[in-house]
Formats: structure tokens, C-alpha cells, sequence
């Protein structure tokens, strides 16, 4: 074996190691991080069969997983994995993989129940298309960091009726700033973006519609002055 074959097979193996070491550590810190905000399960939502093996978008590394964070009187489910570094470092040297990952809170007590449960309900339902969509989009941390608040719509999600309009959309808040958690997050490449998720009433849906950027900013301060911030409260009063 000559020596260039001997190199590149070493640069190859400290590559490969550098990606083990940065993964490990995004998926420490993650959880590190949400442990201060509310009790961690010791195991993560995931699939069986990785949906990108069968046309599904390919998560940065590869992992396409999900936790639970409980409460007191809420229970949030995030993404996991998207701001995991990407499988190749020649592919996007030294970045977060998307550089966000997402989250709903929600005060629905079935969250509470049997992990394996989880993946039957509406707010995971919701959580799950939020991030495949971020996955599949070239670059969503760019319209976060030129917008801040960004809205999406979504059909034939089993959520709460009040929350889908006559022709069965379903609107939600991306980005409405929370008191008590963060909206970023160091890890080992670079910050992430933590990104709130929460569903619109049909009104509020409309507001946004006809409003557009200046809309999905007030209705974020709206939220805020009524101290409901970004958690989706499974009876609410619409705002608008």
C-alpha cells in the first residue's frame, strides 16, 4: 500500500472519529440542556425503519429521533437529531447539521402516558411533519434568522377540532419566544436554534394570511402579553 493510500485512509479514520466525538456530544447536550427545563425519558422516540430509506429526507446524521420532556403542568416533545452534524464533514464542514430543532409544549396529560404511545398523538403527529419539512427544506435556518417567527400550515392532522378551519387546515406559530426556554443553544460546531411550534386558531390563521410577516410578529407579541407565550393549550379563547 503506498503512502497516499496510508494517508487517506488515516485522514478517513480521524474523519470518522471527529463525527463520533461532535454527535455524542449534540446528543449530550441536548439532553443536558432540556434536563434543566423538565424531567428527560431515558429512552427517544424513533422508527423501526428509518423512513429515509424508503424516499423519507435524510436527517443530517442519519438519526431520526424525538424526546419527551415532562413538566409540571405541561409536557414538550422535541426533535432530536436534526442539528446532529452532518454524515460527511466534507459535505458541510464543521456545522450543526440544520442548525434548529423543534419543539411543541403542550398541557394535553395524555402526553404523560406509555412512550410508546406517544406516537399516536396529535402534538407528535404535528412535531414529526414540522421536522421531516425542515429535513427536506435546503436551508429553513435561513428564513428563521431573516423572519424570526414563521408560520406553516398543515392538512389531515388529528388535532383538536377548534384548531382546524372549514376546508381542514391547520395553521402553526413557528418561533414564539419563551420565557423559560432558550432560543438557542451551544453545541460543539456551532449555536442551534430552538424553535417553538403552536397551533392556530382558524382567526388567527386568517390574521396571519392577510397580515403576512408583520401578522406572525404581532400575533408572537400578542401571545406573549397573554402570557400563554408558545404552549398549545389543548382549550383556549382565540386571540384574534
Amino acid at each position: 500500500m503506498g503512502y497516499l493510500s496510508l494517508f487517506l485512509k488515516w485522514k478517513q479514520k480521524k474523519q470518522e472519529k471527529e463525527l463520533e466525538r461532535v454527535l455524542e456530544e449534540s446528543i449530550s447536550k441536548r439532553k443536558d440542556y432540556w434536563n434543566t427545563i423538565g424531567h428527560v425519558d431515558g429512552d427517544v422516540l424513533t422508527h423501526l425503519l428509518n423512513p429515509m430509506f424508503f424516499g423519507g429526507p435524510a436527517w443530517p446524521s442519519g438519526r431520526q429521533t424525538f424526546i419527551r420532556v415532562q413538566k409540571t403542568e405541561t409536557v414538550i416533545l422535541a426533535s432530536d437529531g436534526l442539528s446532529d452534524p452532518f454524515q460527511f464533514l466534507e459535505e458541510k464542514s464543521r456545522k450543526q447539521g440544520k442548525g434548529l430543532e423543534f419543539y411543541i409544549e403542550c398541557d394535553d396529560e395524555f402526553l404523560r402516558g406509555p412512550l410508546s404511545d406517544i406516537q399516536d398523538h396529535w402534538a407528535f403527529d404535528l412535531l414529526y411533519q414540522m421536522s421531516q419539512n425542515a429535513a427536506a427544506h435546503p436551508n429553513m435556518l435561513e428564513l428563521f434568522m431573516q423572519y424570526d417567527v414563521l408560520s406553516i400550515e398543515f392538512t389531515d392532522l388529528d388535532v383538536p377540532s377548534h384548531f382546524v378551519n372549514k376546508n381542514g387546515e391547520i395553521g402553526v406559530l413557528l418561533g414564539v419566544q419563551s420565557p423559560s426556554i432558550s432560543a438557542s443553544l451551544s453545541l460543539p460546531y456551532e449555536s442551534i436554534k430552538l424553535i417553538s411550534m403552536k397551533l392556530l386558531t382558524p382567526s388567527e390563521l386568517d390574521y396571519v394570511r392577510e397580515q403576512g410577516a408583520q401578522g406572525r410578529r404581532q400575533l408572537a407579541e400578542t401571545f406573549q402579553l397573554s402570557k400563554s407565550y408558545h404552549i398549545t393549550m389543548t382549550k383556549r379563547e382565540s386571540l384574534i
